[in-house]
This record gives structure tokens, C-alpha cells and sequence, in this order.
């Protein structure tokens, strides 16, 4: 019964904020008598909605993941980006997620509930680091509190990914504190069936989840300091993190529910303006060799009756016959939301590792990457595709081969993006790509010029106009130089 009570409310929370995006202007100071045992698991339902949401379909037309033919999805295909077009991501992270998590934390402090606290800071982290790699600058000291700061004023994002770090340091001890009450089945980032369970169980997961997420903030310096990131980032994974796939975040909303990218593919938006980009499948088409694809492609993408995978050339606004849409593993009702997958924290020990010198290490930990996301995504791994992609040795290994098979692993999540951006050249035009190398889209209306950042939500630039940084998509986050 607590099962389908939470199901239920989860249901309510998304689908009400999904048809009232535009609308909805919600302050965060209104009280709520709900319990923590209530408001918990709608925080992170928005949370796993906010970052798998719009931000991911964006992101992976950027990344060319996909193509956009229609609508919102065709200007960001086009480049041509509009301030409204980040509404719903902005308004689910701050009125749904950062709200909601204020309230736990409130709730928690007084009841002395830590693991519910702890819990709380990982999350707030992981949307604080989100909002900065899509924006830069945002508002977070003054803006949970309108009634003192209606127009609350923007915190630099170096600060905040400071802040993050912080957080996630709170967080990790509070979780070692002792609790009086702990989530169980209402945690959907690692469910247990009971609280002591949860404790025996998910408690370690989620220490292993915010080490992880340390790694991958202090990865993302690259730029900005290579030597230091790379020794703070390997740091973090040796104090103990992910050791096989087991304890990943596993975040699936049930059989009465989905997560968010496969009722997006059931409507037709998801249909009619989005398509699997030509560039993508002709990545994996014949990879390990003529006639063999990668093992990953069918997963990724859904074949035509024909047994074809039929994409759509970036750029263009015809869709071809057949299906063009992805495939089952994101794209049905029972697939998981990928948060953090031990692939990706694999990936980023190889990236720091060979940025200190520590190729043998890079090398380890590369091969372990691959099989694991061969694992995950195909239940199997392909002895045939390690041999090619996955054998590498102190002396073979390289950066571009680690990023390249990062950014197949990172199919339709937003940290790709992220990736693409770390990797342009210091210094390089905005016309510059990346790992992997994209071409510009045909259809740009930037004059050859890559994105690299979102701008600021309608909703934001009208209402806090006073504080609101005067940027543009070709601006950098404060990582990205």
C-alpha cells in the first residue's frame, strides 16, 4: 500500500509539472504540512525528471546524439536558442527539486533524521553541478527566500562548484551519523524494503554515489587546473567508490510509471521532432568490423522492419521511412534513468589517471569502462568488441580513445555535453569542436559557431531582470575557456 501511495504521488507531481511548465510561478516559500517521508521521494522524482527532462533532449541534439526536425527541438538543432526554452528545467530544479530538498533538510534537523539530511545535500549537489554546466552563474544563497530577496542575486559558478563539493562532503558525514529514521521504499535512487535494510544496503551506496560525484566535479577543472584536478579527482575515488555496476544508482519508477524519456518518445513530440542523428548510427554501424556493429547499437536504437538503422542527417527536417526513434534501452516503460553509471566514474579515473602520468592505470580502468558499459547496456560483453576497444596497455592508451567510448557510453545524458566542451582546445573559436568531432550543423544560424552554454529562462530575465547576466550561448561557463 506505501508502494502505490508513493507511486501515486509521484504520478501527481510529474504530470501536473509537466503540463504547467509555462504557467506556473511558484513560491518557494509556501509551506507544505506534507512528512519527509512524503516530500522525499518528489524531490528526487524532479530531480531525475530535471536532468533527463528537456536539459537532456537539448543536450543530445548538441551532442548529435540526436537530430531535432520539429519545433523547440529544430531551433536547437538550428542553434537558433530562445530564452523560454529553459523554463521547464529551471522552474522543476529550483520549485520542485531545491525546494522540496530545503524542506527535507528542515524537517530532517528536527527530527534528527541524518540520513534523510545527507541524502538531501548529495541531491542538492548534483542539481547545483547541473545548473552550473548548463548556465554558469545562478542564483542559490538568496533564492529560496522571496520574501527577503525577490529578486535574488547571482552566485559565480566557481563559487558554487565549491559549494558543491561541500555539500557532498556534509552529506557523506551526516550519513555516517546515527539516525532515528531512515528512507526505505520510498528512496528511488536505492530502495530498500526496509529501513534497516536500507542502512545494511543503500546507506554505503549513496557514500559510494557522492565520492563518485566529487570525482566527476573535480574532473570537470580540467581546464581550469589539469595537474590539481586530476589529483583531487583520483583522491576521491580512492577514498571509495562504485565497484562494479551493482552499485550504481538503479532508478526506475516501476510498471506503473516511467522514467522520463519514454513517455517523451510516446507523444508526438517525441516522434515528430526528434530522430536518432545519422552521425550517431554511422559511429556504430561496422565498428568492430564490415558487416559487425557495435553490440550497444540494437539497445540504442530501434532497427526499421527491415533490420535497418535509419537515422536522420544532421540539419535536415525530413524524416526518412522507417523508425528513427531510440530503442529499449532508455526508450521503455521498464528501462532505469541513468543518474551516474560505474562506467562513467571508470571513464573519468582513466581521463584523471593519464592526466597525472598514471598511464598504466588509465589503462585499467578504461578496459574496465568498457566492460562494464558493454555489460549494463547489453547484458553481456562482447569478447570481440573488448578485443578491438577494450585491451588497451600503459603503452596504447590515449585520451581520445578514452573520450571517444566515454561518449558512446553517454548516450542521451547531459554530461556528454560537458565532455564535448572539456575537450575543445584552450583558447580555440567557438567554431572549434571537441571530442568526439561534430560538424557544425548544416542547418546553424551562428555562422559556423558552436553553443557552448544555455541562456537564461523568459520566466528569469523578466522577473529578476536587475541581476540577470547579460550573456549569450557562445559565452563559457566558468570551466570551459
Amino acid at each position: 500500500m506505501k508502494n502505490k501511495i508513493i507511486s501515486f504521488l509521484l504520478i501527481l507531481l510529474v504530470s501536473v509539472s509537466c503540463e504547467t511548465f509555462d504557467e506556473i510561478n511558484t513560491n518557494p516559500n509556501q509551506a507544505t504540512d506534507a512528512s519527509i517521508q512524503v516530500i522525499f521521494p518528489a524531490a528526487m522524482a524532479s530531480l531525475v525528471y530535471g536532468v533527463n527532462g528537456e536539459a537532456a533532449q537539448f543536450t543530445s541534439i548538441l551532442m548529435q546524439y540526436l537530430t531535432g526536425i520539429l519545433g523547440d527541438q529544430q531551433q536547437v538543432n538550428n542553434y537558433a536558442f530562445v530564452a523560454d526554452m529553459s523554463d521547464a528545467t529551471w522552474n522543476r530544479f529550483y520549485s520542485d527539486c531545491l525546494n522540496n530538498l530545503r524542506i527535507v533538510k528542515q524537517k530532517s534537523e528536527e527530527l534528527e533524521a541524518y540520513h534523510y539530511l545527507g541524502t538531501a545535500k548529495i541531491m542538492e549537489a548534483i542539481i547545483i553541478g547541473y545548473s552550473v554546466d548548463l548556465w554558469n552563474d545562478i542564483p542559490y544563497s538568496e533564492a529560496l527566500n522571496l520574501e527577503q530577496f525577490p529578486q535574488p542575486r547571482f552566485d559565480d559558478g566557481a563559487s558554487l562548484y565549491q559549494r558543491v563539493q561541500i555539500l557532498l562532503e556534509e552529506g557523506i558525514a551526516d550519513l555516517q551519523r546515527e539516525s532515528s529514521t531512515s528512507p526505505s521504499t520510498n528512496d528511488l535512487i536505492y530502495r530498500a524494503n526496509n529501513e534497516n535494510l536500507w542502512r545494511q544496503n543503500s546507506l554505503p551506496r549513496w557514500i559510494m554515489l557522492a565520492r563518485a560525484l566529487q570525482a566527476r566535479y573535480h574532473n570537470h577543472l580540467s581546464k581550469v587546473d589539469p595537474a590539481g584536478s586530476a589529483t583531487a579527482t583520483l583522491a576521491a575515488i580512492d577514498a571509495g567508490t562504485f565497484l562494479s555496476n551493482a552499485d550504481q544508482p538503479v532508478i526506475s519508477f516501476g510498471s506503473e510509471f516511467a522514467g522520463p524519456w519514454f513517455p517523451f518518445f510516446q507523444t508526438t513530440f517525441g516522434e515528430n521532432n526528434v530522430g536518432i542523428s545519422q552521425r550517431f548510427i554511422d559511429l556504430l554501424r561496422d565498428r568492430v568490423g564490415e558487416g559487425q556493429d557495435d553490440p550497444r547499437l540494437s539497445r540504442f536504437v530501434r532497427a526499421t522492419t527491415g533490420s535497418l538503422y535509419v537515422g536522420v542527417p544532421n540539419g535536415s527536417t525530413f524524416r526518412p521511412a522507417g523508425t528513427v526513434l531510440p530503442g529499449p534501452y532508455l526508450n521503455s516503460r521498464e528501462a532505469p534513468t541513468p543518474l551516474f553509471n560505474y562506467s562513467e566514474l571508470k571513464f573519468i579515473e582513466a581521463e584523471a589517471a593519464l592526466r597525472a602520468g598514471q598511464a598504466a592505470r588509465a589503462a585499467t580502468a578504461y578496459n574496465a569502462a568498457v566492460a562494464a558499459s558493454l555489460q549494463r547496456i547489453t547484458g553481456a560483453v562482447s569478447a570481440d568488441y573488448i578485443a578491438q576497444y577494450g585491451s588497451e596497455t600503459a603503452s596504447s592508451i590515449t585520451f581520445e580513445r578514452i573520450m571517444e567510448e566515454k561518449h558512446i557510453d553517454l548516450f542521451l545524458q547531459p554530461e556528454a555535453w560537458v565532455d564535448w566542451r572539456r575537450t575543445i582546445p584552450v583558447g580555440a573559436p567557438s567554431s572549434a569542436s571537441g571530442i568526439p568531432e561534430l560538424q557544425v550543423s548544416p542547418s546553424n544560424t551562428t555562422q559556423g559557431n558552436f553553443p557552448r552554454r544555455f541562456i537564461y529562462p523568459n520566466r528569469e530575465v523578466v522577473n529578476n531582470s536587475a541581476n540577470v547576466p547579460d550573456v549569450s550561448i557562445f559565452d563559457r561557463v566558468f570551466w570551459d575557456r
